[in-house]
């Protein structure tokens, strides 16, 4: 299978391109700068694995929740690359994109993700990973007052620049009670790409002009 992923939610601009069992991988932090630096990323993927954009099988992005900003610059990119190859577009949460690094990157597998939505707001969500090492979302997403985040678990993790305050160090046990905390911890299209996987398997993916934001109000 040949998926190109990205994500712009964040201040990092992040690319990958799936070839088969082969990875390719791209973070580049760039604040306010993403919409400069997303194509020639994803060109520079393409061309190191000899691929065209009409030889891949589908495109995914990071949906949301996230940057106003960013999630038009992503949806938007979306939107062109689908349109002009026809191919299946995957919309992926943030949230949950988030959520499958901390596994990736710390086999974290009960995770309380916090994301800070401006204006004293926190996005949050629950994900827990499955059997076939997949996060699966436990309720809904949603936003909260950041001072009204659900009450701590003593065996999960925390994820997420929301839970800054509760903190002094990345990767530190909690002071109110969960298992240890990754404050600092940046989205990867690397995990846009397993969870796209899933999606594109069971026929969720949409065409490129219906490639939209996703905003929690």
């Amino acid at each position: 299978m040949k998926i190109l992923a990205f994500d712009t939610s964040t201040y990092v601009c992040s690319v990958a391109l799936q070839d088969g069992d082969h990875i390719r991988l791209r973070n580049q932090a760039h604040p306010m700068q993403q919409a400069m630096c997303i194509l020639p990323m994803i060109q520079e993927l393409l061309e190191s694995s000899s691929l065209t954009l009409s030889q891949l099988d589908a495109i995914a992005y990071g949906c949301g929740p996230g940057s106003f900003t960013g999630l038009r610059i992503a949806s938007s990119v979306a939107q062109g690359l689908g349109f002009v190859t026809g191919l299946p577009v995957i919309a992926v949460s943030s949230l949950a994109a988030l959520a499958q690094t901390a596994f990736l990157t710390h086999r974290w597998e009960k995770l309380l993700i916090a994301v800070d939505a401006r204006s004293n707001q926190i996005y949050f969500a629950t994900y827990e990973v499955n059997a076939e090492g997949y996060v699966e979302l436990i309720g809904d997403e949603k936003i909260l007052p950041s001072d009204q985040l659900p009450s701590a678990r003593a065996d999960w993790y925390g994820v997420g620049n929301g839970w800054h305050h509760d903190c002094d160090a990345s990767t530190k046990t909690s002071s109110i009670g969960l298992k240890a905390i990754n404050s600092s911890l940046n989205l990867s299209a690397h995990a846009i790409l397993i969870l796209a996987q899933i999606k594109f398997a069971r026929g969720d993916w949409l065409a490129g002009a219906q490639a939209l934001p996703c905003y929690l109000i």
